[in-house]
Parts: C-alpha cells; sequence; structure tokens
C-alpha cells in the first residue's frame, strides 16, 4: 500500500482502518509504520520518538487496540473482516468455513468495515452528532434504508 497515514492523521476512516489492519503486526509490536521513500536503504528504521510523556510503543497499540474493539462489535462480521484483511483468506475459503454464500461474506465484511470506519467516535456511543447504536441496530438500520 502506497498510503501512509501519521497518528495525528488518524480518524477512523475506511483507508485508514484498512491501512491499520493491513499494518497489524507492526502496530501489535508497538512501533508506527515507516513512511516510504525513495530510498535505497533497505532497512528503515521503524519510528521512534525522543521524549514525551509516554513510551514510543503505546499510541501504535493503542491505535490497533481501537480498531480491534470495534471489530469485536461486529462479532463473526468483524472476524469475517479480520480474516480476510490479516489472514489473508479469500471470500471463497470463508464461505466454505462459515458454510454461507460466497455474497453473505463479502457483505458481511463491507457491512462490518463500515461500522468499524465510523469516525473518531465510537458507533455505541452518544455523542452530539448521532444517536449510539450496536452493530444488531447498525444492520437493521442498514436493510431499512435500501428498501
Amino acid at each position: 500500500m502506497d498510503e501512509w497515514f501519521s497518528y495525528r492523521e488518524i480518524r477512523f476512516m475506511r483507508k485508514q482502518v484498512l491501512w491499520i489492519l493491513s499494518n497489524a503486526t507492526i502496530f501489535k509490536e508497538g512501533y508506527w509504520p515507516v513512511e516510504s521513500v525513495n530510498s535505497a536503504y533497505i532497512d528503515l528504521p521503524a519510528i521512534r520518538k525522543k521524549g514525551g510523556k509516554e513510551g514510543y510503543f503505546i499510541k501504535p497499540v493503542e491505535i490497533l487496540a481501537e480498531v480491534l474493539t470495534r471489530m469485536e462489535q461486529c462479532g463473526v462480521d468483524g472476524l469475517i473482516l479480520l480474516a480476510v484483511e490479516c489472514w489473508g483468506e479469500t471470500d471463497t475459503a470463508l464461505s466454505r468455513y462459515l458454510n454461507i454464500p460466497i455474497w453473505s461474506v463479502k457483505k458481511r465484511y463491507k457491512k462490518a468495515l463500515r461500522y468499524v470506519a465510523s469516525g473518531p467516535d465510537r458507533r455505541w456511543h452518544t455523542t452530539k452528532r448521532r444517536k449510539g447504536e450496536t452493530y444488531e441496530q447498525f444492520k437493521s438500520r442498514q436493510k431499512k434504508g435500501k428498501k
């Protein structure tokens, strides 16, 4: 992936959530992915900010934990999102594992991604801009909107 996001740019939008999941192993180790630069160096150092009140590993771990917490709210659909983005599973394989049609796997993947990528505020929290809703409420609202 050519895109790169700094900590300050993270707003939990779709592209950012997919980027975080594609770099999950790096985040889990407590590092922020290095911005790709045109360089002849093979081993670029991981970003570590010196100074500050917290360890360099806090922000990457927090960002990944936030995405995983949002995915857990989605149950099996969140697991489908995780399997596709982190484990490299195909829609066909997941269809066989879960004994559901391929179109259903794709639909559940997209719904989970829409729920997880809900912006800086978690969907289940009530904010000034929207009323909190569970994943089940979100799914049923999505069905009503398509009729």
